[in-house]
């Protein structure tokens, strides 16, 4: 496949039914009925302008740790394409990936004037539609924490696995320490929603990110821990024995 030839199999008419579902036991949480329902799920709202001023301010910050114009990009939990949105237009080749048949949907109409955005699917930890050491920046906007911690720690051995050596990824975690998620770690655990909500925020310390990303073969180059840990990380050539 060549970086302009577009995925369309994810336009929103050929999503596959529910029950021919393949993408792993994370797919069957994401499922919004539409695009105001997979902002909402996303966005915590709906209103389209916030929305796109946030995919774009995002893209502004994410462009600053592109090395070149050519770089082969992929979003991680790109939903309905808020930030792919804009960095597509930065980037040689953009591959954005869901979990879910319906975000990817709704991502594709969204992105339809975009050529050089592909589209993948996620089965639960693992992205087998790109190959081995062929990214060259990797990011993921507060996905990985509605993963199991112990999933979590497999996406980011696959992100190793996908990035060429050397390359970057920027990944953002819910901070236990800050007010705001100490609250909503509080909040889960009162009212019993940890046992009954799937995807709820698991939260993080800085000192837990640094010790989990070098054993997934990511070495730390930049931590700031504000309400969320923003974390920019370097991939080994090797993953650590």
């Amino acid at each position: 496949m060549s970086p302009g030839e577009r995925v369309t199999r994810w336009s929103r008419k050929e999503a596959p039914a529910p029950e021919k579902e393949t993408s792993g036991r994370y797919a069957t949480f994401w499922r919004p009925p539409d695009v105001s329902g997979a902002m909402k799920s996303i966005f915590n709202g709906d209103d389209a302008d916030e929305f796109e001023r946030s995919g774009r301010e995002q893209a502004e910050i994410l462009a600053a740790h592109l090395a070149s114009e050519d770089a082969i990009v992929v979003d991680i939990g790109c939903g309905i394409g808020r930030v792919a949105r804009h960095m597509a237009p930065r980037c040689k080749l953009l591959w954005a990936v869901d979990v879910s048949d319906e975000m990817l949907a709704m991502a594709a109409e969204r992105l339809a004037d975009r050529p050089n955005v592909r589209f993948a699917r996620c089965a639960d930890t693992r992205i087998p539609d790109i190959a081995d050491s062929s990214v060259d920046f990797v990011y993921s906007i507060l996905v990985l924490q509605h993963l199991e911690r112990e999933d979590a720690f497999l996406m980011l051995r696959e992100i190793h696995r996908i990035l060429r050596p050397g390359a970057t990824a920027y990944l953002t975690f819910p901070n236990l320490l800050s007010d705001v998620y100490l609250q909503s770690f509080v909040t889960y655990a009162e009212s019993g929603e940890a046992a009954t909500n799937p995807v709820r925020a698991r939260v993080y310390t800085p000192q837990e990110v640094e010790r989990l990303l070098p054993v997934a073969g990511l070495t730390v180059t930049s931590l700031e821990a504000g309400v969320e840990i923003v974390v920019l990380a370097r991939k080994d050539a090797e993953l650590p024995v």
